[in-house]
C-alpha cells in the first residue's frame, strides 16, 4: 500500500540535531516501505503568522490569515503518518513550530464548533515525535512538550504513538553518537509497522 508521510521539522536549523535524527528516521521508514511517498517541510523556510484569537474559525471553516499554513492543513489532512521533530527551548516547542500548532485552532474550530472537521475523522493516522534537550535526559526532562504533542495530535484526528528523544545533546551532539543511525531507523520502522498494523 502506498502511505503518505508527512515530516515537519520544527527546529529554526535546518541542518541540525533533529534534522539528523529526522532523516536517520526515514531512511528506516524507507527500509521497510521504499514505496511511502514523504513530504518534507522545514519550519524555518515558512511564512506561518501566529494565531490572532479572532475566533473566525469558530463561524467559518478554515483560518482567516493567508500564509503558507493553507497548504499544510492539506497535507495534514492527506497523510497517514505525521512526525515532527524540534528541539526544546525553555522545556517548550520553538516559537516557529509552536505557531504552527496553535493555528491549528482552526482545525479544532471545525471539529467542535462547525462538526465539519478539516481533517478527515474516518482516517487513523499515526504520529511520532523527536525531540533533543541539551540537558541529560530525565524522566520527565520532555513532559511539558510531551503535553502539547498530545494535544496537537488529538487536534488533528492522529494517534500520538512514539517518541524519540534524545538529551545532553550540548555536551555529546546526534552526529557523535555511535548507536544514533541504527536507532533513528528503528523508531522509523516502528512507525510503518503500526501503520500497516491499522490496515
Amino acid at each position: 500500500m502506498n502511505y503518505r508521510c508527512l515530516t515537519i521539522l520544527g527546529s529554526p536549523n535546518n541542518h541540525g540535531n533533529n534534522a539528523l535524527i529526522l532523516n536517520k528516521v526515514i531512511e528506516g521508514i524507507k527500509e521497510n516501505n521504499p514505496n511511502i511517498q514523504f513530504t518534507n517541510i522545514k519550519i524555518n523556510n515558512l511564512n506561518i503568522n501566529p494565531c490572532s484569537a479572532c475566533n473566525n474559525c469558530e463561524q467559518k471553516k478554515g483560518c482567516i490569515l493567508e500564509d503558507d499554513m493553507t497548504e499544510i492543513y492539506t497535507k495534514l489532512n492527506q497523510s497517514d503518518i505525521i512526525i515532527v521533530a524540534a528541539p526544546l527551548y525553555f522545556n517548550s516547542l520553538p516559537a516557529q513550530l509552536k505557531a504552527l500548532i496553535d493555528r491549528c485552532q482552526a482545525i479544532w474550530g471545525s471539529k467542535y464548533r462547525l462538526n465539519d472537521s478539516m481533517i478527515d475523522k474516518k482516517e487513523n493516522k499515526i504520529g511520532g515525535f523527536i525531540s533533543t534537550a541539551g540537558q541529560k535526559l530525565t524522566s520527565d526532562r520532555f513532559k511539558y512538550v510531551s503535553g502539547t504533542m498530545d494535544l496537537f495530535f488529538k487536534a488533528i484526528n492522529t494517534t500520538y504513538y512514539d517518541n524519540f528523544f534524545l538529551g545532553n545533546i550540548d555536551k555529546y551532539p546526534a552526529r557523535n553518537r555511535i548507536k544514533l543511525s541504527k536507532d533513528s531507523k528503528k523508531f522509523g520502522k516502528r512507525l510503518i509497522n503500526k501503520l500497516k498494523e491499522r490496515d
